[in-house]
């Protein structure tokens, strides 16, 4: 079974696979039919992939159509992971059992109206009964709506259901009929489909249970689920298979589909010792946190006995990929064997044996990343900047007259063409201009900015914000109206209306002013003007890097001969940061984010994508860095080589235009002062 068919690749894999076999076994092909529409199943959410999988899949039959046997092709349009809520009950003679589901429907009167759907329990558990009762009602409604007679309906039903079927099963599923043709009358005319597919056939296929399940399921961050409710719901199995627990509910955003799509169909559909082979985002077997428990595979209990990893592998897909393959009903045990391959392919979606001659392939054993146990004391104090997006709406380059000059009080400000150019869809083609009071001309930096000890760039950015005693507040139009700031409240108002234009129907709900995505979750006024000393680090990359920015001394933005001094500094989410008004616990901990002990250590913890490791997040302080201490000279030297580093990094003019590029200039120019905040850290951390 395929529980996420999309096209019917594997499906279609399989029946080439099965048929040969059996036919060579010498096989009847009459029962080679049989066996294959029995034991090769498909689902998938997508009605057009599922007509598309049939297509193939009767393709892969080939000569075996020419049987002359009315065949019906066992792939459905269903949810595989939610299974629908039906009752098991007796009909009103209490002769058989049925599976009984309620649709409600408002009347005219705008009144809630419940419509009993039932369907005998031994037609809903056998996959072909199901499909030939599913396939007969398709034809009788859809003689209903050509002519609007029903006695014709009820007579094409019974010629075309070619299944065996007792008095009493009929006469239930007549009387289902019946109420889906009122259905139809009532303008409901595809509730039918829901109903029987999506509603039944999960139903037949958790009471068959097979001996594997493959597939490669939905790749999907649980945070781009768009519907809150079955979010929710997701959720809630996510807990119920204790890939979390109730603790770890912050990292539900970040959790994979895959994870629990590979749960839910050992415990729906494979049989007790059955076998699962999932192709997986590679991110599974990294030290991402949200990933932990799955690799314990405990619930269900599952043994993973074979790893075939792709990471070497291009072109693939758009993340890395492995392959996991597990038995059911035993206890995983590390390690594991894996096999790697690497090479470079001509071309994507080339068969099997072209692509086994391009690829090298050598085995490792594979133990899933140790996870320290011993957080530091700034585990929890650290932070994620503020989300300062759209970007196209806050980030500006000054537009600067070379005769008139600028007016620094109030200078002519463009979105900046750096953000234009990395800006994507609905974002792209904005271009706000404007006067902005200098009032609100605030400094950051993006994760890409940030070099050991320094930072390539500062970035102006405009923000509706003033400082209070212990953080910021939001200032609205009308409020800047009130104060006098004409020239601020005219960009806010145009970013306003933009915003309203463009966001997403999720954002409208949740965000009907700018200002209330500006400051999501609170990271924007949360960030406190008061601190003298803010360390920073990249929120991602394959490499960690800090830098420690002082409040009091902020690099001016120099326009001609004129500069205008940022109000103050305010971190983006692409860094993640610390505050302090302790200079030398500042350059403490920036000395040793910066060391290459610390960044070795995070990088077995980090997530991959394509280009390598990726999220850092608070992973550098998963490692057991002590609170600074003014007496301890371990944490005292650090500091001083920390200060000479970034007094070296500063006036640096980089030649170099990547990120990386840029961040080897700048080791380059410290190379001594890294071998001993090296040995340091290495000492401090016992690493």
């Amino acid at each position: 079974m395929d529980p996420g068919c999309g096209s019917g690749t594997f499906l279609c894999n399989a029946v080439h696979i099965l048929k040969k076999r059996l036919l060579d076994e010498g096989k009847q092909p009459s029962d080679v039919l049989d066996v294959i529409l029995d034991d090769v199943v498909g689902v998938d959410v997508n009605a057009l992939a599922v007509i598309i999988a049939r297509a193939n899949y009767v393709v892969a039959l080939g000569d075996l159509l020419q049987l002359g046997k009315r065949i019906i092709i066992p792939i459905y349009v269903a949810d595989s992971v939610r299974i629908p809520r039906v009752t098991e009950t007796l009909t009103e003679k209490g002769m058989i059992s049925v599976y009984e589901f309620r649709v409600e429907v408002e009347n005219n009167k705008g009144k809630p109206k419940f419509y009993a759907i039932q369907i005998p329990k031994s037609a809903a558990t056998q996959k072909m009964v199901l499909t030939a009762v599913v396939d007969s009602f398709k034809a009788a409604i859809s003689s209903y709506r050509a002519r609007k007679n029903r006695k014709e309906a009820f007579e094409v039903f019974a010629r075309s259901c070619s299944v065996e079927l007792s008095e009493d099963e009929l006469s239930v599923l007549n009387v289902m009929l019946n109420t889906v043709l009122t259905l139809v009358d009532k303008g409901l005319d595809a509730i039918w489909v829901f109903m029987l597919s999506n509603i039944y056939a999960p139903l037949t296929l958790v009471q068959s249970k097979f001996d594997m399940v493959v597939g490669n399921p939905p790749w999907i961050a649980m945070r781009y689920i768009e519907n809150r409710n079955y979010q929710d719901f997701l959720k809630q199995r996510v807990l119920a298979y204790e890939l979390l627990d109730s603790e770890q509910v912050h990292l539900f955003t970040h959790m994979e589909m895959a994870t629990l799509f590979f749960c839910n169909s050992i415990d729906l559909y494979l049989e007790e010792n059955g076998m699962i082979a999932f192709v997986m985002p590679r991110s599974v077997l990294t030290g991402a946190l949200h990933h932990v428990k799955f690799k314990q595979f405990g619930k269900p209990k599952t043994k993973l006995v074979k790893i075939f990893d792709f990471e070497d592998v291009s072109p693939l897909f758009n993340v890395p990929s492995c392959v996991l393959i597990a038995v059911e009903g035993e206890a995983t045990s590390y390690p594991v064997m894996a096999r790697r391959y690497a090479g470079k392919l001509d071309e994507k979606n080339i068969r099997l044996s072209s692509a086994i001659r391009q690829l090298s392939a050598s085995d490792y054993m594979y133990e899933p990343p140790k996870i320290p146990t011993g957080r530091s004391w700034y585990h929890d104090k650290v932070r994620e900047g503020a989300t300062l997006v759209p970007r196209s709406l806050w980030f500006i380059d000054f537009d600067v007259h070379e005769t008139l000059g600028v007016d620094t009080s109030r200078p002519l400000v463009k979105t900046s063409m750096d953000v234009l150019r990395g800006a994507k869809e609905p974002w792209r083609d904005i271009e706000l201009r404007g006067n902005i009071e200098a009032d609100f001309i605030y400094a950051t930096l993006l994760g890409g900015d940030v070099v050991p000890f320094g930072f390539s760039k500062i970035r102006p950015v405009v923000l509706p914000v003033e400082a209070r005693t212990t953080g910021y507040r939001l200032i609205d139009v009308n409020v800047l109206r009130n104060r006098g700031f004409v020239d601020t409240a005219d960009w806010l108002e145009k970013a306003q209306k933009l915003w309203e234009e463009r966001r997403t129907e999720k954002a409208r709900s949740r965000f009907p002013r700018i200002l209330g995505r500006l400051d999501y979750n609170g990271l924007l006024s949360i960030q406190d003007p008061s601190k003298t000393y803010v360390v920073l680090y990249n929120a991602s990359g394959t490499n960690l890097v800090s830098c420690v920015i002082k409040n009091a001394q902020l690099p001016q933005f120099r326009i001609l001969k004129a500069r205008i001094e940022p109000k103050g500094f305010i971190a983006d989410a692409k860094t993640w940061f610390y505050e302090t008004n302790n200079e030398k616990e500042a350059y403490f901990i920036c000395a040793v984010l910066n060391s290459n002990v610390v960044n070795s250590a995070v990088k077995p913890l980090q997530t991959r994508g394509l280009f390598g490791e990726r999220d850092i997040h608070r992973r550098p302080f998963m490692m057991p860095i002590p609170r600074f201490e003014e007496k301890n000279a371990t944490h005292l030297e650090l500091a001083e080589i920390s200060i000479k580093c970034s007094i070296k990094i500063a006036p640096l003019q980089f030649k170099r235009k990547s990120i990386g590029g840029k961040r080897k200039e700048a080791m380059q120019v410290i190379t001594k002062e890294i071998e001993r905040i090296d040995e340091l850290t290495s000492e401090l951390l016992c690493l």
